[in-house]
């Protein structure tokens, strides 16, 4: 099944922005590591980048659902993408609580927040493995 340009723009632009949100946070942790001040620069860009990248995410997903009947790895393919967009909006709204949240909880929160982006990143490459453009069709 041939795949549309704003389905292909949505999604790499996903994939694009989760990525750019992952680096402009270790920005930040390779600024600490380095005995350098954390970056509220760094902090809202990652922040920005996250919220749009879920976003695009789940336009990616409303944009591309058919109700044609796929392959078995294909049909597999979409519910991992489906689900990676779910754990996307998981680890925004995860990281959107940690900036109000109490002292002691942050860093439960914050393991939260990174073993998701873990999943999201896991289950995201298989999405592209059995839909994107270099599966086999």
């Amino acid at each position: 099944m041939p795949v549309s340009p704003i389905d292909a723009f949505t999604g790499w632009g996903a994939a694009a922005l989760f990525g750019a949100a992952i680096a402009s946070a270790l920005v930040n942790r390779w600024r600490l590591s380095a005995g350098l001040s954390f970056s509220m620069g760094w902090f809202r860009a990652h922040n920005w980048l996250g919220a749009v990248a879920a976003v695009a995410g789940i336009a990616h997903c409303l944009s591309s659902v058919t109700r044609s009947t796929l392959p078995a790895l294909e049909e597999i393919g979409v519910w991992a993408g489906a689900g990676a967009v779910g754990l996307l909006v998981l680890t925004a709204f995860a990281g959107s609580g940690l900036s109000g949240a109490r002292r002691d909880a942050r860093p439960r929160i914050r393991r939260n927040h990174v073993a998701t982006m873990f999943a999201v990143l896991a289950v995201g490459i298989v999405h592209t493995a059995l839909n994107g453009p270099l599966a086999s069709r």
